[in-house]
């Protein structure tokens, strides 16, 4: 039988972030404590949070003593090192696991995995090469944008091409990067849709947030998003 974890639990919680800021709020009104892990002292999260540790994620003795003080763990934004998930999940539950942390913290897998699951994705391809991006160009075709595989957000670590330069001429200003190209989409607008999963398969769908973009950076959600409820209905069954 599923562990049931009841308020007076205390959840760990890994990053310091805006969105760990959020979870303390919503956790703490629910009646759990929380105790976030992360290198930043005072940071958004912790300032609502019970504890907190302030040490690199990669230093094994204190994610060992921060272990020891809570009862299961989740992580707030998606670079967190796998191995500092796994040290934790030897002694407590970790949800969601350290194998959906590793595929959603590398643009390269969590396209892959989306697309041979049969998900519709922008057309999309690896570069770790010029001659890699030469080949992705004409396959994918301009306009396109090159990102990151990792590590990348609000923005960083992406590049919009329009197809006047050259791939080798891009290539010279980030060599050895692991890239991927994506195709550039003109949608009409971003939406996301939250979906709350239990460990016995229960699934909740919240409602349908809108994302409005300043300079590659979210600046307003709208919710519930303005969206034809056809569209709603099928974005929920997609997530």
């Amino acid at each position: 039988m599923t562990r049931r974890f009841l308020p007076g639990a205390t959840i760990g919680v890994m990053g310091g972030g805006q969105l760990g800021r959020m979870f303390a709020i919503a956790a703490r009104r629910m009646g759990y404590r929380v105790h976030v892990f992360s290198p930043e002292k005072n940071g958004p999260a912790a300032q609502f949070a019970d504890a907190s540790t302030v040490a690199d994620y990669q230093d094994r003795s204190a994610v060992e003593r921060f272990v020891r003080a809570i009862d299961l763990l989740t992580f707030e934004f998606e670079n967190i090192p796998v191995d500092t998930v796994e040290w934790c999940a030897q002694s407590v539950p970790v949800r969601p696991s350290g194998s959906v942390l590793h595929t959603a913290q590398h643009r390269l897998r969590e396209k892959t995995f989306l697309s041979r699951a049969g998900f519709p994705v922008a057309p999309f391809a690896a570069v770790s090469s010029a001659a890699d991006l030469r080949d992705a160009l004409e396959q994918i075709t301009a306009p396109a944008i090159l990102k990151t595989a990792g590590f990348g957000y609000d923005g960083k670590g992406q590049q919009f091409l329009d197809g006047a330069k050259t791939a080798e001429g891009i290539w010279s200003e980030r060599p050895g990067d692991e890239l991927i190209l994506e195709k550039a989409i003109d949608f009409e607008r971003e939406i996301s849709v939250i979906v709350a999963r239990g460990v016995e398969g229960e699934v909740t769908t919240l409602p349908i947030s809108e994302n409005i973009h300043v300079a590659h950076i979210l600046d307003v959600t709208i919710v519930p998003a303005r969206i034809e409820d056809t569209v709603a209905q099928r974005a929920a069954q997609l997530a």
